[in-house]
């Protein structure tokens, strides 16, 4: 069942997660004889997991409609990167570059049907499951190629810390090999949290393509 619990109450120790970039944007959360009145069950007895996969559904929707405005500033960014770097004229780098740029537009089109779909007043569906796919692999790809033209300095950053590592760093931000790093770090974490790969191709194979569920152990 899907319950909301006073976070306040005796018993409940939130215990910060340090990443491997070094930041602590996630807890894990202790219980210890926690009580929660029935009145606070969300969507009724035993639902609870069709209560979190809407909530999810709208989690990743609005990441949908958003995200594809930081990555499209930090393509830009990844630019400027090679500019500075003496790169640009690389052929295999412009190749690189030119793919994530193209799959930069491509989040945006998800993104404008996403917002359609919010405007309409319907729920996102699986789509939110598809974006979260598509942004957190891509940027892999891309601080990848970040790294790559960094080259050796990417091995020993220095320099600006990115104003947040949770996803892109800002908009217009100053390009240090500091910031691409831990970027680069935390995209891993992007693979993971709030559904794993994995987890997303099951909800697109079963969900979108209508294949059978995936097997249980037993």
């Amino acid at each position: 069942s899907f319950m909301l619990v006073d976070m306040r109450q005796p018993g409940i120790e939130v215990r910060p997660i340090k990443m491997l970039s070094g930041e602590s944007e996630f807890n894990e959360v202790f219980y210890t004889d926690v009580t929660c009145p029935k009145e606070n069950i969300v969507g009724g007895p035993n639902n609870g997991w069709a209560v979190a996969m809407s909530l999810l559904g709208y989690e990743r929707g609005e990441a949908a409609a958003t995200l594809s405005i930081r990555y499209q500033a930090e393509i830009d960014r990844l630019i400027d990167l090679a500019r500075e770097r003496g790169v640009a004229n690389d052929p295999r780098i412009r190749q690189r570059l030119s793919d994530c740029y193209g799959k930069v537009q491509i989040m945006r089109y998800l993104g404008m049907r996403t917002l359609t779909k919010f405007i309409a007043g319907h729920h996102p569906g699986p789509d939110g499951a598809i974006s979260k796919l598509y942004w957190s692999e891509y940027h892999k790809i891309v601080t990848e190629l970040a790294m790559d033209i960094l080259g050796a300095d990417g091995l020993v950053p220095a320099g600006r810390k990115p104003m947040t590592t949770f996803q892109t760093d800002e908009a217009g931000a100053k390009n240090s090999s500091m910031s691409w790093a831990m970027t680069f770090l935390n995209a891993r974490a992007g693979t993971i949290y709030a559904g794993s790969s994995q987890v997303q191709r099951n909800i697109i194979g079963e969900m979108v393509l209508g294949l059978p569920k995936e097997p249980k152990p037993n």
